[in-house]
C-alpha cells in the first residue's frame, strides 16, 4: 500500500524525489507507531503519534508529518481503501518563518578564490560558481544533465518542485568554471557533475564539499548549499532586482516565499545603521 502511495506521488502528483522520499519515511514511521490496519486507524491514533513526535523532532518536521499523513489518507479514500478521513480535524501548526542564513559577497569571493588545479578542485569550483550564479536547489544541481546545459547561449534548464521546468541564466564566471571542469573530464558525462561515470554527485556529497571548502577558505559560518541559494537571492535583491524576477529564478510557486528575502535586507540595513551611524 505504501508503494502504491509512492507511485501516486510520483506519477499523479508530480512530486520531487525528495518529497517522495520524505513522505514515504513519514508514513512508514507512522504505520510502525500505530501498528494497525489502515481501516482501523482513528483520529486519536494520529493525535497520539503527533504528541510523541513533538517530543523528538522540530515543529517544521511535525508539520511535514501532518502533511504526509493527510495526503496518505486522501489517497486511501480516493482508492477506496477507507471511507472516512481520520485527519479531517487535525490542524497544521502555524510556523514562524526563520530568516535563512546568507554570506556576504566578500565571503563568496573568498570561497571562490580557492585553488582549482586538480580535476576534483575544478569540479568543486564549478559547483560553487554555478550554485551562486543560478540559485539552484541542491537536488536540482545534483540532477542537472548535460542536455540541460546550454553554455553557448549561457543558460540552463532545470526541473524544480512538482517537475516544473524553468530557464535560468548562468553568467560568465560560472560558465567559464563549468567549461574548465568539463574540458578536463576524460569522458563525456551524462550528468554535469559526476563522482564516477554515470553517477551524479549526491546531495550529501554537495553538503560535505561546501562545508569543507568554506572551512578551508577560513569562513567559520555554518555554510550549506542552501546558504548559496539564499545568498544568490539576497544579493540580487540588495543590488536592485525585483521580487518577481527573483521568484522566477528561484522557482518559487508563491511570491510570499520569495518575500522572506526582503526581511534579510532590512535586517542587514538595521545592522549597518547600528554600526556606522554616529547616534545609533
Amino acid at each position: 500500500m505504501v508503494n502504491e502511495f509512492v507511485e501516486y506521488l510520483k506519477v499523479e502528483k508530480g512530486a520531487s524525489s525528495n518529497t517522495v522520499s520524505s513522505y514515504k519515511r513519514d508514513i512508514e514511521r507512522f504505520l510502525n507507531f500505530v501498528k494497525k490496519d489502515v481501516k482501523k486507524i482513528e483520529y486519536k491514533d494520529i493525535v497520539e503519534f503527533l504528541r510523541n513526535e513533538r517530543r523528538e523532532v522540530s515543529p517544521q518536521t511535525v508539520a511535514r508529518r501532518i502533511s504526509s499523513i493527510r495526503t496518505f489518507f486522501k489517497f486511501l479514500i480516493r482508492e477506496g481503501y477507507i471511507e472516512n478521513d481520520p485527519t479531517s480535524n487535525i490542524k497544521t501548526p502555524k510556523l514562524s518563518r526563520e530568516l535563512p542564513d546568507v554570506i556576504s559577497i566578500e565571503e563568496v569571493e573568498r570561497l571562490l578564490k580557492m585553488p582549482a588545479t586538480t580535476l576534483k578542485q575544478k569540479r568543486e569550483k564549478a559547483v560553487i560558481e554555478l550554485m551562486y550564479a543560478t540559485g539552484l536547489r541542491v537536488s536540482e544541481l545534483a540532477n542537472l544533465k548535460m542536455e540541460d546545459l546550454n553554455l553557448e547561449y549561457g543558460f540552463l534548464k532545470c526541473k524544480g518542485k512538482r517537475s516544473k521546468e524553468r530557464i535560468v541564466p548562468i553568467g560568465r564566471k560560472a560558465k567559464e568554471a563549468v567549461m574548465d571542469y568539463l574540458r578536463n573530464l576524460p569522458y563525456e558525462p551524462y550528468f554535469v557533475f559526476e563522482v564516477r561515470k554515470g553517477r551524479p554527485i549526491t546531495r550529501v556529497g554537495l553538503w560535505k564539499m561546501i562545508k569543507r571548502r568554506s572551512f578551508q577558505a577560513g569562513i567559520r559560518k555554518n555554510i550549506s548549499p542552501h546558504t548559496l541559494r539564499h545568498s544568490f537571492a539576497t544579493h540580487l535583491l540588495e543590488r536592485g532586482a525585483d521580487l518577481r524576477s527573483i521568484q522566477e529564478l528561484l522557482g518559487h510557486k508563491n511570491i510570499s516565499t520569495t518575500q522572506i528575502y526582503t526581511h534579510i535586507t532590512k535586517k542587514r540595513l538595521k545592522e549597518l545603521h547600528r554600526i556606522y551611524h554616529p547616534r545609533p
